[in-house]
C-alpha cells in the first residue's frame, strides 16, 4: 500500500512544510492507533475467544459420560438381578464376572466426572447446582456401590436370602440414582448453552470492535488526507502554473491508488471477520442443538422400555422372554443414542480431510437420514431417487456431507411458508458424461431467474437471520472437487440446486489430497 505519508511529503518540499509536517505526524499517530486498536482485538479474540472455544469444546465428552452412566448403572441393576436369578453356581459365577466388570466401568466413569480424566478427555466441569446434585446423588451411588461390590465378594453357593437383600439395595437406590442423574445431565447441558451465548457475544463485541475501527480509519484518517491532498493540490496550482497538469495528474492518481487500496483492505478484513465468527457460531449451534434433539429419541425409548422392564419384574410369573426382548430395545436404543453422538461428533470435529472413494448415493442416504429430525420437526417430507448401483467420486466425505446439509437447510428454510401438507423435498442422483450429480428439489414459492446467480456470492442472503455464506463456501467444495454447482428456480415454481463431481473411474491416478473441513 502507498504510505499515507507520501504525498504530504511531496507537497511539504513545495510550499508549506511546517503545515504538511505537522499534518503528516498527526494523521500517522492517528493511523498507528486504529492499527494498534485493531491489533489488540486481535490478540483479544486469541486471550478471550479462543479460550472459550476451547472450554466449550470440554462439554461434549463429559456429557457423554454422563448419560453413559445412567446406562452403565441399568445395566448394574440388571446384571445385579441375572447374578441373583442363575440357577446353577457355574451361571452365577458368569454373572458375578459380568457384575464386576460392570462395576469397574461404572466406578471409573464416576470417578472421571467428579475428578476429570486427561487421559480420557475428560473435564472436570462444576457449578454450584452441578455440585449440588453431585451430593444429593452420593448416598444412592454408595449405597449402589457398596452393594454390588458385596455381591461380587459373595461365593456361588451364598445363601438366597442375602443376594436379594443385596439386589433390592441396588434396586431401591437405582431408581433414585437415575432422577438425580437426568438433572445432572440436564444441568451440564444448560452451562454448556451457557457458554455458547458467553462465545457469541464476545464474538460479536471484537466484530463490532473491528468494524468500528475501520470506520474510524475512514472518517479520521483517510477522509482527512483526502482534503489535505486537495487543498494543497489548489495550492500548487496557483504558485506554480508551469507544474499544474503534472502535479494533478499525479495527485489524482495516487488518491485513487490509496482509495482502491483502502478499500480493498477494509473489504477484506471485514469479509475474514464475518466468515470467521459465523464458523465458529454455526458449528456451536450445531454441536448443542443438534446433540439436545438428537438424543431425545433414543433415551426416550430407553426410558419407556426400562420402566417396562422393570413392571415385568414386579409380576409374580416373569415373563424372561419379553424381558429379554425390553433388554434387547433398551440395548439397541443404546448404541443408536451412541451412533448419533459420533456421528455429530464426526461431523463437526477439527480433523484433516481427505479425497477417498466414496459412494455417493451411500452419502446422500446417510445426510437425509442426519437430517430426518429436522424435517420431522419442520413437518417436510424427503423423498430420494437414486441411481441402483453405487455412484463412486473421489472426494472429502466431510466436505461433501457440509455441501448436502447446506442445500436442505435452504429448502427446508424455503418450504416454511408453504402449507404443512405441500412441503416436500426430492434428492435425486444422476450420472452422466463422467459425472455424478446431486438435484435438491423442493415446491417451495422459489426465487427470480435473475436472482440466482447472486444467491451463490458471498453474505449475499434472503433470510432475516442469515448470514449468506453456506452457498458459496458450497460452491468452493465443489469447485476444488474439479466440480460444478448451479441452481434453476422461478417465482413460484419451486427451486432445484444441482452439484456435479467426476466419478471416480475418471481419474487415471487416483491421488489424496488434505484440505482443511469447512465444518468444525
Amino acid at each position: 500500500m502507498v504510505p499515507v505519508t507520501t504525498p504530504f511529503e511531496l507537497m511539504s518540499e513545495s510550499l508549506l512544510p511546517h503545515t504538511a509536517d505537522r499534518l503528516v505526524r498527526r494523521l500517522s499517530v492517528r493511523y498507528l492507533l486504529v492499527l494498534v486498536a485493531v491489533a489488540a482485538l486481535v490478540g483479544l479474540d486469541q486471550v478471550v475467544v479462543q479460550p472459550l472455544l476451547q472450554h466449550l469444546g470440554e462439554f461434549a465428552p463429559v456429557i457423554n459420560v454422563a448419560g453413559r452412566q445412567r446406562m452403565l448403572s441399568q445395566k448394574l441393576t440388571k446384571a445385579s438381578l441375572a447374578f441373583q436369578a442363575a440357577p446353577t453356581q457355574a451361571e452365577r459365577e458368569l454373572r458375578r464376572v459380568e457384575l464386576r466388570s460392570t462395576l469397574d466401568q461404572w466406578v471409573a466413569g464416576h470417578r472421571a466426572l467428579l475428578e476429570g480424566d486427561a487421559s480420557i478427555g475428560i473435564a472436570r466441569i462444576h457449578t454450584p447446582e452441578i455440585d449440588e446434585q453431585w451430593h444429593a446423588l452420593q448416598p444412592h451411588w454408595q449405597a449402589m456401590h457398596d452393594a454390588a461390590h458385596r455381591l461380587t465378594g459373595l461365593s456361588a453357593t451364598a445363601a438366597d436370602p442375602d443376594v436379594a437383600h443385596l439386589v433390592t439395595i441396588v434396586l431401591e437406590h437405582e431408581r433414585r440414582y437415575l432422577p438425580t442423574m437426568d438433572g445432572i445431565v440436564k444441568l451440564l447441558e444448560q452451562a454448556a448453552a451457557g457458554e455458547v451465548t458467553r462465545l457469541r457475544l464476545c464474538a460479536l463485541s471484537i466484530d463490532s470492535g473491528v468494524i468500528l475501527l475501520l470506520l474510524g480509519l475512514g472518517s479520521f484518517v483517510v477522509r482527512p488526507a483526502t482534503r489535505a491532498i486537495a487543498s494543497q493540490v489548489e495550492q500548487l496550482e496557483a504558485r506554480v502554473a508551469l507544474r499544474t497538469e503534472e502535479l494533478d495528474d499525479a495527485n489524482m492518481a495516487l488518491r485513487r491508488e490509496i482509495a482502491e487500496r483502502e478499500r480493498a483492505e477494509a473489504s477484506q478484513q471485514h469479509l475474514a471477520a464475518q466468515l470467521a465468527h459465523a464458523s465458529r457460531i454455526t458449528t456451536m449451534g450445531h454441536l448443542t442443538a443438534g446433540l439436545a434433539h438428537e438424543l431425545n429419541q433414543p433415551l426416550a425409548a430407553i426410558a419407556n422400555f426400562a420402566e417396562a422392564s422393570d413392571v415385568l419384574l414386579d409380576q409374580t410369573d416373569v415373563d424372561e422372554t419379553q424381558l429379554r426382548d425390553h433388554a434387547r430395545q433398551i440395548q439397541q436404543a443404546a448404541l443408536r443414542a451412541g451412533q448419533i453422538v459420533r456421528g455429530m461428533r464426526n461431523f463437526v470435529q477439527p480433523q484433516r480431510g481427505s479425497r477417498n472413494p466414496l459412494d455417493l448415493n451411500a452419502l446422500v442416504r446417510e445426510v437425509i437420514e442426519f437430517c430426518r429430525p429436522e424435517m420431522s420437526r419442520r413437518q417436510v417430507e424427503c423423498e430420494s431417487t437414486l441411481t441402483s448401483g453405487p455412484l463412486v467420486v473421489a472426494a472429502d466425505r466431510i466436505q461433501v456431507q457440509q455441501v448436502l446439509v447446506n442445500l436442505l437447510q435452504n429448502a427446508m428454510d424455503a418450504l416454511e411458508a408453504s402449507p404443512v401438507h405441500e412441503r416436500r423435498i426430492e434428492v435425486r442422483t444422476t450420472e452422466a458424461d463422467g459425472f455424478a450429480q446431486v438435484d435438491v428439489v423442493d415446491n417451495g414459492p422459489g426465487v427470480a431467474a435473475e436472482l440466482v446467480d447472486a444467491m451463490f456470492q458471498p453474505f449475499h442472503t434472503t433470510k432475516a437471520n442469515g448470514l449468506g455464506i453456506g452457498l458459496s463456501i458450497s460452491r468452493s467444495i465443489v469447485e476444488q472437487h474439479l466440480g460444478r454447482i448451479w441452481a434453476t428456480s422461478s417465482v413460484g415454481a419451486g427451486a432445484k440446486f444441482c452439484f456435479s463431481l467426476p466419478c471416480f473411474h475418471e481419474y487415471e491416478h487416483p491421488r489424496t489430497e488434505t484440505a482443511d473441513s469447512l465444518c468444525r
